[in-house]
């Protein structure tokens, strides 16, 4: 008898851990709220939530599609753009301290809340209907208890304030700033732009969004069959851990359903369908700094308070010369002044909500872009497909074309090409690809010149062997990536400008095997002789930060807790390159503010064909969430076939 309880109670123990362990790891789940009323809903709205963290809208029409959009981004993406808000209307030091004063200070300079809120009082009656109907969403999401009991609320002692209707106008502008080329440091030598340089870097990275040059879209078909065209796009966000991109599908009575990428509190949508068209635009914006003799009679001056937390009122002077702000003095006859299209009472909301099928007007003729530069490619329902704007790289094959705005861009076009001739279609397998056309055209015509080196020591010679041997494909574990690259780099600072195959200088031999004996030495320091140890996930670490936890340098508060556990960084292994369909980094180009390993793929087959996307969630509340996580690539999810988990019904509020 004692044998058969012990036995027993031995079973009962474990089936007990085994439902602790269950409920650890699956973690406690709150499901979203069954029904949630909104005061200026027009009628019953239905938000699903599915299984792959997008969402379905099943709404009568546009403005509660617009409300549920909003309920839809402050449910799952609450903190983002709450960070985001409070950078764009430069308030951050009244939330987390006074060190974050000068990116405070910086934000009003640039102006995105002045002229959103001048922007919004410009637009037309039903346009402002539209952004009340999505703000009406977002404040219900966010007075909800959900929101407020979630960890980076309770940590900071935060509850989200009311969103008003013209903050979309101010993230519309924040996004397109990111979306500008940092000021390179190569043009601040005794120029007076270096306080404007330090701040606007110190926004970025406090963003941790960058990195928007490197995107790119393409469209291919199968040889004389058009019906099935592809179109997909690759966006860089930078190197932030936290998901931005939210996809919804939409569907009303009586229109074709819209299936989007959409950006967290405003509606804008890079990416989607709708009306049997397609589009994606790479959200690139235009800024110019210019030396301006000035008159201080003719400048427009305005002042705005910052109130830290901590700390004494500050107040911000912002000059206005034209349609410029100034942002730096040379002399005391002139200033650098920075002209920027956000700079003005202009916003591309029409654009997208008549491009998402989402306007007031049913045949609404689209509007120009003002402040991206609307950039992209779009399809027609017959598989056609029309470049968008005037991207810098327009490169087009016998049956794909590709746009970009990096130089790297014709490489990756090159690619595209190469993978277009292997058979039919295939964005999920052909977007993953790490090979590299750049570095097979360079190898066969550099490395020859390895032959003849001079007494070379065990490390050298195991260096040059897995160069040799190497099939410029930049995956992880690749060692001749390393050695490619790390040669390549210094061979660039002999010559001064990237490599090219025709390169035949005279001295050209002699320099390459000397940059190389260099390269060997550089590798040597940083991992040691064991050249085995090269490996390219060790080079560019795909290392992605925790916006607001990855600074608890500049906030008032002590972060170390969980800057340094649950929101440390994530490390992943890193892996493609610029010049390969996957993206990547390049050691030879690096980008200003560092590597940015974030980005969101997407791709839409035919002209029904649903949006299938590729991305990095990672949970960081999750029990065991990154001992468990994979190492391997996202798996593609779909939109609109992605099954539905829990619903929640939006109710006009009780009159």
């Amino acid at each position: 008898m004692s044998r058969r309880l012990y036995l027993g109670l031995t079973g009962v123990l474990a089936a007990a851990a085994g439902v602790v362990l269950w409920w650890t790891l699956s973690g406690p789940v709150t499901a979203p709220p069954a029904e949630h009323s909104i005061d200026g809903l027009r009628d019953t709205t239905t938000v699903g939530w599915t299984s792959r963290h997008t969402a379905t809208i099943e709404a009568t029409d546009a403005a509660d599609a617009l409300t549920a959009l909003g309920y839809v981004h402050g449910m799952k993406r609450a903190w983002t753009l709450t960070v985001w808000r409070y950078t764009a209307l430069g308030t951050l030091s009244t939330a987390f301290g006074g060190d974050l004063v000068s990116i405070d200070r910086h934000a009003r300079r640039l102006g995105f809340a002045h002229h959103a809120r001048r922007a919004y009082d410009r637009l037309d009656a039903t346009t402002q209907e539209r952004l009340q109907a999505y703000a009406r969403g977002l404040n219900a999401a966010l007075q909800s208890d959900r929101v407020h009991q979630r960890g980076p609320f309770l940590r900071f002692n935060l509850t989200p304030e009311r969103w008003a209707p013209w903050h979309s106008l101010a993230i519309e502008r924040l996004v397109a700033w990111t979306s500008t080329a940092p000021t390179p440091k190569s043009a601040l030598s005794g120029s007076g732009l270096a306080n404007f340089r330090t701040a606007d870097r110190q926004l970025r990275r406090w963003l941790r969004l960058h990195g928007r040059s490197r995107s790119v879209a393409w469209a291919a078909r199968g040889s004389g069959d058009t019906t099935q065209t592809a179109l997909f796009a690759k966006h860089v966000l930078g190197a932030t851990a936290d998901p931005v991109v939210q996809e919804v599908a939409i569907r009303r009575p009586g229109a074709p359903p819209t299936v989007t990428a959409s950006l967290p509190g405003a509606p804008l949508f890079p990416t989607g369908r709708a009306e049997g068209q397609r589009w994606t635009y790479l959200l690139h914006s235009d800024a110019e700094l210019a030396p301006v003799n000035v008159d201080s009679t003719e400048a427009r001056v305005r002042h705005e308070r910052i109130a830290p937390s901590q700390g004494d009122e500050q107040l911000v002077e912002i000059r206005r010369y034209g349609n410029g702000v100034r942002v730096g003095t040379m002399r005391p006859d002139s200033a650098w002044v920075l002209e920027w299209s956000g700079l003005r009472a202009r916003t591309d909301l029409s654009r997208w909500l008549t491009t998402a099928n989402l306007s007031a007007e049913r045949d609404a003729t689209p509007s120009d872009f003002h402040l991206v530069a609307g950039e992209g490619l779009r399809v027609d329902s017959a598989g056609a497909w029309t470049v968008e704007g005037q991207p810098p790289v327009v490169d087009r094959g016998p049956t794909s074309i590709l746009v970009g705005r990096s130089d790297w861009a014709a490489h990756q076009a090159d690619g595209l090409r190469a993978q277009a001739r292997t058979g039919p279609v295939a964005p999920a397998r052909w977007s993953t690809s790490d090979s590299s056309t750049w570095a097979a055209a360079l190898l066969p015509a550099l490395v020859p010149d390895l032959a003849s080196l001079d007494d070379p020591d065990s490390t050298t010679v195991d260096a040059r062997s897995y160069l040799r041997n190497w099939d410029a494909v930049y995956d992880p574990a690749s060692i001749g990536a390393v050695v490619f690259e790390e040669w390549l780099r210094a061979y660039q600072r002999e010559i001064g400008r990237r490599p090219t195959p025709a390169d035949s200088a005279f001295f050209a031999g002699p320099r390459r095997r000397r940059a190389f004996r260099t390269a060997v030495d550089s590798l040597t320091r940083r991992y040691g002789t064991d050249v085995r140890r090269w490996r390219w996930e060790r080079a560019v670490p795909g290392r992605r930060f925790f916006p607001v936890w990855a600074a608890d340098s500049l906030v008032t508060e002590d972060l170390s807790d969980l800057s340094s556990t649950r929101f440390a960084p994530l490390n992943r292994p890193g892996r493609g390159h610029a010049s390969s369909l996957s993206g990547g980094a390049a050691r030879t180009d690096p980008l200003p503010l560092g590597p940015a390993p974030t980005h969101w793929d997407g791709w839409m087959q035919g002209p029904r064909g649903d949006l299938t996307v590729r991305r990095l969630r990672f949970d960081p509340s999750g029990f065991f969430a990154r001992s468990l996580r994979s190492h391997d690539r996202p798996p593609p999810a779909s939109v609109q076939r992605a099954s539905v988990t829990n619903t929640t019904r939006l109710v006009p509020s009780a009159p």
